[in-house]
């Protein structure tokens, strides 16, 4: 995976990277003791392709998920970015409520609510084709992704034209809180965050922390207080602006049945302790989650049922299904192609690359900027060559591998 290095710290990037239950509590964090009172001293056994309503205890078919959203005005879909299976739940839970009537928006985290609307809206009209959409709504600049994981969503949106709108926080604005603590943005940043920002959450806390590799307690995160602290400020920040932008989407529709479905990673939807939790400052209306979670087939995953509204049995998957290089830059403003760390056991690795690299070329194209490096692997796939030049020291050198899976 190819990321940027934000000041904010790895471990804050993380909580939203990670697919629900991994990190260093293994699978933990599926099964806390928190969220809902009515539902978090119960467990389940989810199965594959179960679809279950954790509030009735019954299990659902697809169309019966719009029944059990049918009074909520906003749903939040989790994901593993990585995660073909995640996508097609959201996928499914669009169409199951398309087909139901619902006036559907599409909410994204991969874009801030500031983010040109004009590229999605000639999209859904058929005047951009996927290369021009992804040049000029800024995809590799704004999400570090395989576009090959969203593709079937934006085709769907474009099949029955439902408006796709950006609700993030701006993420440099969001590293400050992480350098600074809230506390510490003013003046026009502070204007960019949703007005009403909850910090102080015990469970939200402890959540945050088995997502990073602390206990289900909320300590041993491997951080100083302070540092830990700035982290959770960061998340909720991020939570509380998803929420405030996902509500005024809510808003623009006449439509009663309006529905906006916002895709973002599982650590902002889980136990009902991020996005939908800070939305409560904004609307009195219901706010829905909907978890997929990760399975073996024949060995159901025992889940708390307070984990989501609906949670969805998808097959655990071993790989990512588009390949990864497994450089991570420095930040763009500051040599935005010299490598900052080369993941263990990843192609860049096993090609030859080193931290501190200049990259160059990347199959003989010029590379400027890091997001060059991720359009360029977008049109990649598994076992395919690659070759490319990197000055390190006084060298220049020719690295040359293939993109496989280990």
């Amino acid at each position: 995976m190819i990321r940027r290095a934000h000041v904010i710290g790895l471990a804050c990037c993380l909580a939203l990277a990670l697919p629900v239950g991994v990190g260093a509590q293994g699978r933990e964090p599926l099964n806390l003791e928190l969220g809902d009172p009515a539902r978090k001293a119960r467990t389940l056994a989810l199965g594959v392709d179960q679809i279950h309503d954790t509030h009735k205890g019954v299990d659902l078919s697809t169309d019966e998920v719009a029944a059990a959203l049918a009074d909520a005005a906003i749903v939040l879909v989790g994901e593993a970015h990585t995660s073909v299976e995640s996508h097609r739940v959201q996928a499914q839970v669009i169409a199951a409520l398309q087909r139901a009537g619902r006036k559907v928006t599409i909410g994204l985290e991969m874009f801030p609510y500031d983010a040109p609307t004009a590229p999605f809206d000639r999209w859904l009209r058929g005047s951009l084709d996927e290369a021009a959409l992804l040049r000029e709504s800024g995809w590799y600049d704004y999400w570090g992704y395989p576009w090959g994981y969203y593709r079937d969503i934006f085709l769907l949106a474009k099949q029955y034209r439902l408006p796709i709108r950006g609700v993030n926080a701006p993420r440099a604005v969001v590293a400050m809180v992480g350098r600074r603590g809230l506390a510490g943005i003013g003046g026009m940043e502070r204007g960019q965050l949703a007005p009403t920002i909850d910090t102080t959450n015990e469970e939200h806390k402890r959540l945050f922390v088995a997502y990073v590799g602390g206990d289900s307690a909320g300590h041993g995160a491997g951080m100083p207080p302070e540092v830990l602290q700035r982290m959770v400020e960061a998340q909720s920040t991020w939570d509380a602006t998803m929420a405030y932008h996902a509500v005024e989407l809510s808003k623009e529709s006449p439509d009663p049945r309006a529905v906006v479905v916002v895709l973002v990673g599982s650590g902002h939807v889980a136990y009902n302790l991020g996005i939908a939790r800070q939305a409560r400052a904004y609307t009195d209306k219901r706010v829905a989650t909907v978890m997929p979670i990760a399975t073996q087939p024949g060995t159901p995953e025992p889940v708390r049922a307070s984990v989501g509204d609906i949670v969805w049995g998808v097959p655990t998957e071993t790989y990512p299904r588009f390949p990864t290089l497994g450089l991570s830059f420095r930040s763009s403003g500051e040599q935005p192609t010299t490598v900052l760390m080369v993941s263990p056991g990843s192609p860049a690795e096993a090609m030859g690359f080193k931290a501190g690299d200049i990259v160059l070329t990347l199959d003989g194209q010029p590379i400027r900027k890091d997001v060059e490096v991720r359009a360029l692997l977008d049109r990649k796939q598994w076992g395919d060559a690659l070759t490319g030049t990197v000055t390190r020291g006084a060298e220049t050198l020719t690295l040359t591998g293939r993109l496989r899976r280990r």
